[in-house]
């Protein structure tokens, strides 16, 4: 655990030095620094999602019916409130931090570990949150985009948002080996679920527009920035929308 910590702080430290400084976003602003890396390593991720993504979600879906794809999704949430209850208690939020309580208790318990969502029958559903809204909240810029090989498209402040998630899991202290391994399994099976799920909007993005990396980055861009602002009323294009 301490050498985690230390690769963290060697790794993320001049990256948050350069997100704090940087200037916050101004809408319809996507200025690119990095461009020429992060193409790159939009290619490689496009190269996984063709050969391995794209067609392990489709085996998924077939072999699993809805249902076991839904209890595997709900484990794998379920699992991840935890490390939301730490960023709304950091981010000073105490209606949510009491939703996620609730979430968690009511789904492990009533819901079978997880297994299934009855939280959401009585109103009870925390919207997710991450260390990267965290930081938001404490008024760090987002700083420049920047696309990373197997996790995608982000902001230098989502991806020490990503690192420290990691970190600040409470989970990570108590799990077992097995129960580690049990957890990433689900999430493994969220993520194909999710692509799935998503599959034709994805593919529209990576594989019929004419600049896969720009509509993947404005797609990323606006969305996260809706999120974390959801007052904004900046007009947005069609993110999906072919360039010519």
């Amino acid at each position: 655990m301490r050498i985690l910590y230390k690769l963290t702080i060697f790794f993320v430290a001049p990256l948050f030095l350069l997100s704090a400084c940087s200037t916050g976003f101004k809408l319809g602003n996507y200025d690119d620094p990095y461009e020429n890396v992060n193409r790159k390593s939009h290619e490689v991720n496009k190269a996984i999602d063709k050969k391995v993504l794209r067609p392990s979600s489709k085996v998924y879906s077939k072999v699993l019916g809805q249902k076991p794809r839904e209890a595997i999704s709900n484990f794998s949430e379920n699992w991840g409130l935890p490390k939301d209850f730490v960023n709304y208690t950091l981010q000073g939020d105490i209606g949510n931090v009491s939703k996620t309580t609730g979430q968690f208790l009511i789904n492990s318990t009533v819901g079978i570990a997880g297994l299934f969502d009855p939280s959401e029958r009585v109103g009870i559903n925390a919207r997710g949150t991450d260390f990267g809204e965290t930081l938001h909240k404490w008024g760090v810029s987002e700083g420049d985009y920047v696309e990373i090989i197997f996790l995608g498209p982000s902001t230098e402040r989502d991806t020490l948002g990503k690192v420290a998630d990691l970190v600040l899991d409470p989970l990570g202290f108590v799990l077992n080996p097995w129960q580690s391994r049990l957890r990433s399994t689900a999430n493994v099976g969220n993520v194909l679920g999710n692509r799935a799920a998503l599959g034709s909007t994805i593919d529209s993005v990576l594989y019929d527009s004419a600049d896969s990396y720009a509509q993947t980055k404005l797609a990323y861009l606006q969305g996260r920035r809706f999120r974390l602002n959801p007052e904004i009323s900046e007009v947005y294009s069609d993110p999906y929308e072919m360039t010519e």
